[in-house]
């Protein structure tokens, strides 16, 4: 079936005003045009007024579930329109007669709707459908989520430097939310979509609240928030996120969201869930761990870190990395980041420092190694040298870098060093090669070569050792065992 489609109201590029309540009126529900699915395979459509074609659409096209989450059912649908495939997502049924609820689904649409940003799903329509329940129609992510990603890596320390990065963006995304003062409440490693082309979306704003429209009325739905650890409706043993019990997901759920005291949550609950992922993404685990919900929820209440602090200092990743995921982690709402802008700070301070020490490590390896190491392109020169090449060749650097490195080569080794160049361009590594390199004073000089190349980038990696002494070496050898071999002996040739 199709989705009923309502057509704008307002002149472009004027600015409207979106009143959630008027997803709930009676008067935008719409009849159903049921029946069986249509020639072809296509279901049956919904029009927004059958007595009216002006009012009629066949826009989206509602498919099979997707997905299932707290408060809705996740539908793929057909975009007819722009011949594209998106999601719708609907309240689930059973949430119809509560009216705190409804209202809470109306807020997500609201506030989805608000954030303009990369690293938000796109609303594209938002209506009521004939039963009363209200959707909304966003942008489908193909990838996966945070959490398959995490639960298939073999080792927490496997693709550390690529999950850091999906962090960052995360990061990005709620700062961006909370420059709006909206705070998300749930973030969680399921409610974070990493696509095949590596964009990142943070999903699922059923939670969300905005800080500067708070509405007591609908902060427990049911009793949701507030109840305390021996009251009814215990929570699952399961991670995700509970209705009917303490909203959010308990193993990355800050403790005074946890207790139900919802007037303390700003930013900074935000900035304890992204820690929480930042923890996991490090040690392989979330701060909280245990399959009984109930003694998942008194470590959420209690704060009991112990064990994840632990974890993140056997975990062998940079101290900078350990001491912000504690920072997030702080137990003490007034000792973590203020809101995720300034764990975007921290992180960014991070990666310009690892930059940075990669850099300085390059530079000590180019200049403290014994051996003679360099960059060169296919383009037949040297594109970096370490100073052991000026060292031993007398050459300034400069020369040895304006100059085709062939153009210091022996004239007898060119066929073989071009030989070898054609293998690096097929990306195969070339190791004991040795050729000879005419030095300032014009004696010649053998050096045995490593090389490793990376021909999409159009580069080679080098290294080089002097090996004039041993050829001289195996050369007088041969020469000796010659005199002494007895005469017409014959005696192997020997070849560099």
């Amino acid at each position: 079936m199709s989705l009923p489609h309502f057509p704008p109201v307002i002149a472009p590029g004027a600015r409207s005003h979106f009143d959630p309540h008027t997803l709930h009126d009676p008067s935008k529900t719409v009849d159903i045009r049921s029946g069986e699915r249509e020639a072809g395979g296509r279901g049956p459509n919904l029009a927004a007024d059958p007595a009216d074609p002006a009012r009629q659409s066949t826009r989206f096209e509602l498919n099979g579930e997707v997905g299932r989450g707290g408060m809705g059912e996740v539908h793929a649908c057909a975009d007819h329109h722009l011949g594209r495939e998106v999601v719708a997502k609907i309240l689930h049924a059973k949430y119809l007669e509560r009216p705190v609820v409804v209202a809470r689904f109306r807020d997500e649409i609201r506030i989805t709707g608000r954030l303009e940003h990369p690293g938000v799903v796109p609303i594209y329509e938002a209506g009521v459908l004939p039963d009363g329940r209200p959707f909304f129609v966003m942008q489908r992510v193909w990838g996966l989520t945070l959490r398959q990603i995490l639960d298939e890596r073999p080792e927490p320390g496997e693709g550390r430097t690529r999950l850091l990065k999906v962090f960052e963006q995360v990061c990005h995304t709620m700062a961006y939310a909370h420059a709006q003062r909206i705070i998300h409440r749930d973030l969680n490693p399921t409610n974070i979509m990493v696509g095949v082309f590596g964009q990142v979306k943070v999903m699922d704003w059923g939670l969300a609240k905005s800080l500067e429209e708070s509405d007591p009325a609908r902060e427990d739905p049911g009793g949701c928030e507030g109840r305390g650890l021996g009251e009814p409706a215990a929570p699952s043993s399961t991670a995700h996120t509970q209705f009917g019990s303490v909203m959010g997901t308990l193993a990355y759920m800050p403790p005074e969201q946890a207790q139900g005291d919802i007037h303390r949550l700003d930013e900074r609950c935000d900035v304890f869930g992204l820690g929480a992922i930042l923890c996991e993404i490090l040690t392989g685990l979330p701060p909280y761990i245990s399959t009984d919900g109930m003694e998942l929820l008194r470590s959420a209440t209690g704060g009991d870190l112990d064990g994840a602090f632990a974890r993140l200092d056997q975990s062998w990743a940079d101290p900078c990395l350990i001491a912000l995921a504690k920072s997030c982690l702080s137990g003490d709402i007034a000792r973590r980041p203020r809101d995720a802008g300034a764990v975007v700070d921290h992180l960014g301070h991070y990666f310009e420092m690892a930059l940075r020490q990669a850099e300085w490590d390059l530079v000590r390896f180019f200049d403290l190694s014994l051996d003679l190491f360099c960059i060169a392109g296919f383009d037949g020169h040297f594109h970096r040298i370490n100073e052991n090449f000026s060292r031993v060749l007398g050459y300034p650097s400069a020369d040895l870098m304006t100059n085709p490195f062939l153009h210091f080569v022996h004239p007898d080794d060119h066929a073989r060093t071009i030989a070898v160049m054609g293998q690096l361009a097929e990306g195969i590594s070339v190791v004991h090669f040795r050729n000879r390199y005419r030095d300032r004073q014009g004696q010649y000089r053998w050096f045995e070569w490593a090389s490793k190349s990376l021909p999409s980038e159009g580069i080679i990696f080098a290294a080089a050792r002097e090996v004039t002494d041993e050829v001289a070496m195996v050369e007088r050898l041969r020469q000796f065992e010659r005199l002494a071999a007895p005469s017409g002996a014959a005696t192997a040739d020997w070849c560099i």
